[in-house]
């Protein structure tokens, strides 16, 4: 029986382990499957969140095989590779899957996900988007984010699709939060997330004696961070730490929280998909600027603290304030919930159109004209 090629070839990390890049991609592969379009996934995830090199170097047995399947499958001419950028190196691994697949003359889709290689001109993302072709369509998350990218590489078709698109706005609305009890921490831990500093606002509240408490969710980069995680935590007597949390855990961690505090330094960060899942919910935001987080965490949703200042003194300030103003804290619960519906909004058009062409399946209207069945991972 002759083989039915694949409608797409998505190349990129998939869960496990769980970060923002895998989860996202299991995303688009869910939404490109209910639009009836055949996936193929290459999965290329490193085995850990751990970022050695030895564990990083993980992830090539996973690429190679990626690359010769490439090679070999039959029927991708006219197909549709879309593949999610790395942030540094791993880029060298991307080119050759995007040389590959226009010598295989398959329409070519690149996601960025990175906001390193968009602070300044690199070589190698040069070289990526070089790779890409001219008819390439890429794919970042901002405004912003699309014109860094035309104007350092001279990107042509770029699309901005906030990763709000993939979260439903709360149902029967976003709960308005009236007051500041606690303030969440929930991210992969390490310390370019902030995890630390975080713990270091707690213990300024706790010196303060602001009658704030914190709680802490996520699963930890490495055994050093765990080591210094639960130690600083032991410390604290107003910070619990609640470990990896998903599915309904994760819910219930956002419920509970009146607050989000994000200060990342991360070199990759762009969005950041849990500032969308806390203001989708009413949850105000304070944390550093880094990437495209100006763009989703606007005047009124809370407080952007420039990267190169320092964030507990800020922060601290801000929360005394809504503490001091409880109606200042309840406009910037409901502009949160408002902001989130507004980015979601402006993306959700560009969206749907994305995924069609993606598929490439569309009739007149946009409608799926194919009921083949796709493949299992």
């Amino acid at each position: 029986m002759k083989a039915i090629a694949p409608d797409v070839v998505v190349v990129g990390p998939f869960p496990p382990p769980v970060h923002g890049m895998s989860t996202t991609n299991a995303e688009v592969y869910k939404s490109l499957r209910e639009l009836g379009a055949r996936v193929s996934v290459f999965d290329t995830a490193a085995p850990s969140l751990d970022r050695s090199l030895w564990k990083r170097a993980g992830r090539l047995p996973r690429i190679a095989r990626g690359l010769w399947r490439l090679a070999v499958l039959p029927g991708l001419k006219g197909r549709a590779l879309y593949l999610s950028a790395s942030g540094g190196w791993g880029q060298i691994y991307d080119v050759p899957f995007l040389l590959l697949a226009r010598w295989r003359r398959m329409r070519v889709f690149v996601r960025h996900c990175s906001f390193a290689y968009l602070d300044g001109r690199r070589r190698l993302a040069q070289a990526l988007v070089r790779s890409a072709g001219p008819d390439a369509v890429h794919v970042t998350q901002s405004q912003g984010m699309a014109q860094r990218l035309k104007d350092l590489y001279g990107a042509g078709e770029v699309v901005p699709i906030s990763n709000a698109v993939l979260y439903p706005p709360e149902s029967g609305g976003a709960r308005r939060r009236s007051a500041v009890r606690r303030l969440g921490f929930l991210s992969n831990l390490s310390a370019e997330k902030g995890v630390f500093e975080f713990l270091d606002l707690m213990a300024a509240a706790e010196a303060a004696d602001l009658p704030v408490t914190g709680m802490l969710a996520g699963a930890c980069q490495d055994q050093d961070t765990r080591d210094r995680v639960t130690e600083r935590v032991r410390m604290l007597r107003n910070v619990s730490y609640a470990g990896a949390v998903y599915g309904t855990d994760k819910e219930q961690f956002l419920d509970a929280i009146d607050v989000l505090i994000f200060p990342t330094r991360y070199r990759n960060e762009t969005e950041a998909k849990v500032n969308h899942e806390a203001m989708s919910r009413g949850i105000p935001v304070i944390a550093y600027g880094r990437g495209c987080i100006p763009e989703v965490v606007t005047a009124g949703c809370g407080r952007v603290i420039d990267p190169q200042a320092p964030f507990v003194a800020q922060a601290l300030e801000q929360v005394e304030l809504w503490l001091a103003e409880p109606a200042t804290f309840e406009a910037a619960s409901r502009a949160a919930a408002a902001q989130f519906i507004k980015t979601r909004a402006d993306s959700g058009a560009r969206w749907g159109a994305l995924l069609r062409q993606v598929a490439g399946r569309r009739d007149d209207a946009g409608a799926v004209v194919s009921e083949d069945t796709p493949p299992s991972l």
